[in-house]
């Protein structure tokens, strides 16, 4: 039978989508694109915001819109917190836990057995274990991901912060690491499968260890992988700026295999925001730790998140937020307008600001990034850097990839030259990419 995967949201879910495609691969299923006809769709959900909660509904109807008689298996965050409303959707068949996911074949296989019956009722199975059990770490192996040039190895789960507009905790339960030595195997796994490019995800990835009786740091690992033989590079999914201690740092300026790219969260650049938000963190902590980086690590993509229009947000607030923003050399930015999440303390708050407040201020921060991300971009114009190649454009012959620091790169070229890391001279900025050419 042929099963397509939709992931939506974060790294950690394409991680765990990997490792489903692992378990169904050796029961003999064939993993096929998600654009194609399939036996068998999951949607592995996101419900970050509002937004994302759409794009998961729509996702079954794209799948069924391609087979109506598929099987549809709805999993990840969004079936987690709404396991119910979930099971009534028209056309699903399945709903899956976020602790349940390598149960997927077992699960499967009993709804495939119960299929007719089940659809007669018009409710779709729920699968769902407690997600704030006691629990050990599990992960496996993982030879195929989606894009088939970078590995996303899990090292952690969960998140025992209390941010008040994160459905995270619920979603994912408490903090959970897996252990030193089998994250170094499983980097091994993906190096000698010929992975390139390595990234660590985790739900708060920067708290790795702290859950072990004697308590390790996250650098510490980075440090061990990057020391492992092979011809890769590491690049670290988000990390909250209380996590980056200044031995990452240094590693990340020093080490060659290191990419120069920090994703930190910031939210919101004023202090009284951030207190209302429950961020371990003020505006000045953040902005040292973001300098101190910036100072250190030669040409360091720095990218974050920002959220607008947070219950309150004044005219004052958000002027904090810009002026924090245009201080700091951000090279991206992902900016989101605050979404309500049912659960969360800030749902019930007052002082809601309007939605068109919400999109000019979304507006402002997205212009003023543009800027600096076009100030970056330039200056690498005649400068080399090193691109993994993740595509071949066969029309106009070209290959796509990014730099190390985390900037989308294009070579004119007909070499054929996917998953490899090749140095690139580059010689022009054109919109939001740099264009430049290989140096054999």
């Amino acid at each position: 039978m042929k099963v397509a995967f939709t992931t939506l949201g974060c790294r950690t879910n394409q991680h765990d989508t990997a490792e489903m495609q692992v378990l169904l691969e050796k029961e003999g299923y064939s993993i096929v694109n998600s654009s194609e006809t399939a036996d068998i769709y999951v949607i592995n959900t996101c419900t970050v915001t509002a937004r994302s909660d759409y794009n998961s509904r729509l996702a079954v109807k794209k799948s069924l819109a391609i087979n109506e008689n598929a099987t549809v298996v709805f999993t990840g965050c969004y079936a987690q917190l709404n396991p119910k409303d979930s099971a009534k959707m028209e056309g699903l068949d399945l709903v899956l836990g976020n602790a349940d996911k390598l149960k997927i074949v077992e699960a499967l296989k009993a709804t495939l057995k119960k299929n007719s019956t089940q659809k007669q009722s018009g409710l779709a199975k729920v699968h769902m274990s407690d997600i704030h059990a006691d629990r050990e770490f599990q992960t496996l192996p993982v030879t195929q991901y989606q894009g088939r040039t970078k590995a996303f190895i899990k090292v952690q789960t969960g998140c025992d912060e209390s941010c008040s507009f994160c459905t995270v905790v619920r979603a994912r339960g408490s903090s959970a690491s897996d252990s030193r030595e089998n994250i170094l195997d499983n980097v091994q796994h993906a190096i000698d499968g010929g992975y390139k490019e390595i990234t660590l995800t985790g739900i708060n990835l920067g708290t790795w260890g702290m859950d072990f009786r004697s308590q390790e740091n996250f650098s510490s690992l980075v440090e061990d992988i990057a020391d492992l033989n092979g011809n890769f590079r590491i690049r670290l999914s988000s990390i909250n700026p209380m996590e980056i201690d200044d031995h990452l740092i240094e590693l990340i300026a020093q080490h060659e295999k290191i990419c120069p790219h920090l994703h930190i969260p910031l939210q919101s650049g004023d202090t009284a925001i951030l207190s209302k938000m429950r961020r371990n963190y003020n505006a000045d902590q953040y902005k040292h730790i973001a300098r101190r980086a910036v100072d250190r690590i030669p040409s360091l993509g720095l990218g974050a998140d920002v959220i607008v229009g947070f219950p309150s947000e004044s005219e004052e607030n958000f002027e904090s937020t810009r002026r924090l923003i245009k201080e700091l050399p951000f090279s991206y930015l992902h900016v989101f307008s605050y979404s309500p999440r049912s659960g969360t303390e800030a749902h019930n708050c007052k002082n809601n600001i309007k939605n068109i407040i919400k999109k000019e201020r979304n507006l402002i921060l997205s212009d003023l990034v543009k800027e600096k991300a076009h100030l970056f971009h330039k200056s690498f114009i005649g400068r080399k850097v090193t691109v993994l190649i993740e595509e071949h454009k066969q029309t106009n012959g070209s290959l796509k990839g990014h730099s190390e620091h985390y900037v989308p790169v294009r070579i004119d070229t007909d070499i054929a030259l996917q998953n490899q890391l090749v140095t690139v001279l580059i010689t022009e900025v054109q919109k939001n990419e740099l264009v430049g050419c290989l140096e054999l």
